[in-house]
This record gives C-alpha cells, sequence and structure tokens, in this order.
C-alpha cells in the first residue's frame, strides 16, 4: 500500500470518529441557541477544530516514545498524570449514557411508530436491560469482527446522512431563520450552549495519539516531514468534516421551527426522527430510523472500546500499584464490564436531558483534554518549545475554558 493510500486511510478514520451520535442532536441545541449564535459559532468551527486537533499531535509528537497516557505521567508525574489518565477515559466514557438513553428513546419511539408496539417501552427498565444487553454481546464478538463490522457502518452513515441532506432541501421553508430575533443576551448565552455540542460533533480525539503513532512506527521520515504529513492529513480531515457538518446541520434547520427543534429537546429526540415526523415519505421512513440507529450503535462501540481499554489500565493500576494486590486480568475485565453496564443502565432509567449530558459532562471532559491540556504540555515541557505560538495558544485556552464552564453559564442565564 502507497503512502497516499495510507494517509487517505487515515482521513477516512479520523472522519469517522468524529461524525456520530453527537452530529445528529446539534440541530436540536441550534434550534434553542438561535441562527445569529450558530452562525457566529460555524465561522469558526474550522479553525478550532484544525489547530486544537493540531495542538494535540504536537503534544504526542513531542514525546520520543510511548502513546499519550505515557506524554501525560512524564510531563506532569504520577499523580497528575494518573488525573489526565482518568480524564482522558472520562471524555470517552461519558458519551456512552448520551447513546444508551438515545437508543433507548429512540428505539421505543420506533417501535409505537410502526405499531409493532402499543406502547412507548422507553420507560419501562427491562426494555433499557436487554439494549444494553445486546450492544455488550455485539462488543463481545471480537476485536477483528468489530473493526469490519465499524469500517462498513461508517460508509454507510456516512452516505445516507448525505442523501438525507440533499433529499430534504425541497422543503427548506427558512422558518428557523426568519423567526429569529437577535438580543445580546440571548446570543451570548446561545452561543455558549452551541459551542460545546458543536465542537463534540466535530471531535475525533480519539484517535489522534493512534495517528501519530503509526507515521512514527511505520515511516522513518525525519521530524519536519512527519509533522508536514500528519497536519496535512489533520487539515484535509478538517475541511471534509467541516463541509459535511455545515451541509447536515443547515439542511435540517431549514427544514423545522424552532418550536419543533425545542420539542425534540425536550423529548430526547435527534433531529433525524423530527425530519421523518415533518416530513413523512417512504424514503424517509426508511432512511431516518437507519441513520440513528447506525451512529449511535456506531459511536456506543467505538467509545465502549476506547473507555474499557483506559478503565482497565486504572483498574490495574489502582489494583496491582496501589493495593498491591494481584487480581487476574479476567477479572479486571469482568469488573469493567459490570462498572459499565451498572452505570449506563442507571443513566438510561433516569433518562437524563441528552443535550444538558452533552453540554455539562461530556464537552467540558473533551475540552480539557483537547484545549486545555495541550497547551499546558507544550508550555511545560522544554522538548515542545518548537510547537510554541502564543497568539494561537492563547486563543486555544480560552476558548477550551468557555466550552469547559459555558453550558452550564448559560443555562444559569437562562433561569
Amino acid at each position: 500500500m502507497n503512502d497516499s493510500k495510507i494517509d487517505i486511510k487515515w482521513v477516512f478514520t479520523l472522519f469517522g470518529t468524529a461524525i456520530g451520535a453527537g452530529l445528529l442532536y446539534l440541530p436540536v441545541q441550534a434550534g434553542d441557541s438561535g441562527f445569529w449564535a450558530l452562525a457566529t459559532v460555524m465561522v469558526f468551527a474550522l479553525p478550532l477544530t484544525y489547530y486544537s486537533h493540531k495542538n494535540m499531535s504536537n503534544m504526542v509528537l513531542s514525546a520520543n516514545d510511548g502513546e499519550i497516557t505515557d506524554v501525560f505521567t512524564h510531563n506532569f508525574g504520577n499523580f497528575f498524570g494518573l488525573t489526565c489518565v482518568v480524564v482522558y477515559f472520562l471524555s470517552i466514557f461519558l458519551n456512552m449514557p448520551m447513546y444508551s438513553i438515545g437508543l433507548d428513546s429512540e428505539l421505543g419511539n420506533f417501535l409505537v411508530n410502526y405499531n409493532i408496539t402499543q406502547t412507548n417501552l422507553s420507560p419501562n427498565i427491562w426494555f433499557s436491560f436487554s439494549i444494553l444487553t445486546s450492544l455488550l454481546v455485539i462488543v463481545s464478538l471480537g476485536i477483528d469482527i468489530i473493526l469490519k463490522f465499524m469500517q462498513f457502518i461508517v460508509v454507510f452513515l456516512v452516505t445516507l446522512v448525505l442523501i438525507l441532506s440533499i433529499y430534504i432541501i425541497p422543503n427548506w421553508n427558512y422558518k428557523f431563520v426568519t423567526s429569529s430575533h437577535f438580543g445580546f443576551i440571548s446570543y451570548f448565552t446561545g452561543i455558549l450552549m452551541v459551542l460545546p455540542i458543536l465542537i463534540l460533533s466535530m471531535n475525533h480525539s480519539p484517535v489522534i495519539s493512534s495517528l501519530v503513532i503509526f507515521y512514527k512506527n511505520y515511516f522513518k521520515l525525519d521530524r519536519s516531514e512527519e509533522k508536514a504529513k500528519i497536519y496535512k492529513i489533520l487539515r484535509i480531515n478538517a475541511l471534509i468534516l467541516f463541509i459535511f457538518v455545515f451541509l447536515f446541520v443547515t439542511s435540517c434547520l431549514l427544514s423545522t421551527t424552532i418550536e419543533d427543534l425545542n420539542r425534540a429537546s425536550a423529548n430526547n429526540l435527534s433531529i433525524v426522527t423530527l425530519m421523518q415526523e415533518q416530513h413523512p415519505s417512504p424514503l424517509l421512513n426508511i432512511l431516518a430510523p437507519m441513520i440513528v440507529f447506525t451512529a449511535i450503535i456506531s459511536s456506543f462501540i467505538g467509545c465502549y472500546i476506547g473507555s474499557k481499554e483506559a478503565l482497565r489500565y486504572l483498574f490495574r493500576y489502582f489494583f496491582k500499584d496501589i493495593c498491591k494486590i494481584n487480581v487476574s486480568d479476567s477479572l479486571i475485565n469482568k469488573s469493567c464490564i459490570l462498572l459499565i453496564f451498572s452505570v449506563l443502565w442507571v443513566c438510561t432509567i433516569a433518562n437524563f436531558k441528552i443535550l444538558n449530558i452533552i453540554g455539562i459532562i461530556v464537552a467540558p471532559a473533551v475540552a480539557f483534554l483537547l484545549y486545555v491540556l495541550p497547551v499546558l504540555v507544550i508550555y511545560k515541557n522544554i522538548q515542545c518549545k518548537e510547537y510554541r505560538i502564543v497568539v494561537l495558544d492563547s486563543i486555544l485556552l480560552i476558548m477550551g475554558l468557555i466550552i469547559i464552564f459555558g453550558y452550564v453559564i448559560g443555562l444559569l442565564t437562562k433561569l
């Protein structure tokens, strides 16, 4: 396989990591934030996505050997380094309650709409138990089968979303734009609340470490060539990702109203399900559930693999390094599965609001990992001196802090 084919494979991998269930809820939050806030945030989406992930790659590039967890412990010592590993785990794992709740709501809604069940089964605790059990059976099939399944499902998902975005263009009514009113407080609050959702929808940080390590191990390039190749892949991916998200979000928002978006937010419904309800047609009846289930399941599986791996590392460190107890890998593995399943089941039964999970919990963890932590590492480690750009790093740090605290401030402002 030549270099260009490998580069294309990585662009596809980064793109597939970013496109998931988070994208399905971005237009719903945009409806609450308003047109002007969304338009402002979209202007900065492309540079923020590229430069934040570039900074994260610089953090891994600065290490001679090891993965991103080794970078944390090397630069911050055992205690704070381990704390960063915990944040790294949480930034992946905390996506999973969002997916389990979303799948429970969407599947219950789907079964009622198609007259498969007489009532919505979402509030039933055994319904969510069955869903989670089925998902865990899928991820237990083995990594080879999972990876092949993920490659297929990402291509399938991208194709479906593009078809939907183009198909609903004749239904554009522009009410989302014409009914939006500009007020400074609502505009400011809207930016604070939609920015975390947008950043999460374009986040592909979980595979940045793997990308850098791959080119370190498989290509014998000097440092400048290595950086240039990685930066090029990140640029191409960020541009394609921005165009894709912009097309999908714009097409969906121009086809609905703010009132319907608020209703979808209150009922934990994705934008695709809302499109299906508003513009019923045989094609949308097929597309909508396929997109929702494909996006949520693919995101769930990806997050499960990453979170379980990180959790296994934390369990092993706790038992063997702190408690000095020799625990078998089999027991650690079972403990990870039990803990993940229990937390997800409780969250699904509680039916927390998905947008609040993203804005209050998930987005701040991702923002700290993607915007704040790389800047701290780059300015703490003398080997990272070549990566320092004071103005740009200051902007990324400020944006990271806004994302971390913005959604909560926005919620409080609206009270």
